[in-house]
């Protein structure tokens, strides 16, 4: 009887960690659009193409097809713009990181942004009609260069989120919308953004599309290589 009892444990114990193995997301595909538009210009942007996201390898890759064919590699602090495999520009970018949408949906950290995992807490929680909004502060240690964020959930997925200053100014807002479950993880197929900066708003609305999780192939276009002279 303990021998059998022992015996089960030991199945239940490979079963959970094969199933918490398949749980393990790292790579994030899809076709998507881009369309911006700033305060004070006619003329928005439209931008199309497919991304390729690897969480282990750090690496965001964009293949642009409108409005002309070239690559964007996001790498560390750096954006690197490639055309017919030239290297065409390199800028320094802000270090996304942990906190790369991609890699919140991978981890299901979507939900909060993951903030507790670098001290932020949760000090106004409150409910409005189905939603849930929460207010989380920064520790101390960050207070200086960060602000509070606050959230808007429903039905335990993320629908909006506004990024203050130090002094509890909005300066950024997301809208996460049109959720849809891919390989059990819940996805948002439209994300808008709105940046206020001193010269009016930057409007970012992003849609994507045909999305697969954890890609076998095609590990070229995920391990893209920094182009030479980068």
């Amino acid at each position: 009887m303990r021998a059998s009892l022992q015996l089960s444990l030991l199945v239940l114990l490979a079963f959970m960690a094969i199933t918490l193995q398949a749980q393990d997301f790292y790579r994030f595909k899809a076709d998507f659009s881009i369309k911006e538009k700033e305060t004070g210009k006619d003329q928005g942007r439209l931008i199309t193409g497919t991304l390729f996201y690897d969480k282990n390898l750090h690496k965001t890759v964009y293949n642009i097809r409108f409005p002309e064919r070239e690559q964007w590699l996001l790498c560390d602090t750096f954006m690197y713009r490639m055309k017919a495999d030239r290297l065409v520009s390199k800028q320094i970018v802000p270090p996304v990181g942990e906190f790369s949408i991609f890699k919140m949906i991978l981890d299901q950290e979507l939900i909060d942004f993951g903030l507790a995992k670098v001290g932020y807490t949760p000090a106004e929680v409150m409910q409005d009609g189905e939603q849930v909004l929460s207010k989380w502060f920064p520790p101390e240690s960050l207070k200086t260069f960060f602000g509070p964020i606050t959230f808007a959930q429903q039905n335990k997925r993320l629908h909006a989120a506004a990024i203050h200053d130090p002094e509890d100014k909005v300066v950024a807002k997301f809208y996460f919308q049109d959720y849809s479950v891919q390989n059990g993880l819940p996805v948002p197929a439209k994300i808008y953004q709105i940046f206020y900066r001193e010269t009016g708003e930057f409007v970012r609305i992003m849609n994507i599309k045909n999305i697969i999780i954890n890609q076998s192939d095609e590990d070229s276009l995920y391990d893209f290589g920094v182009p030479a002279g980068g």
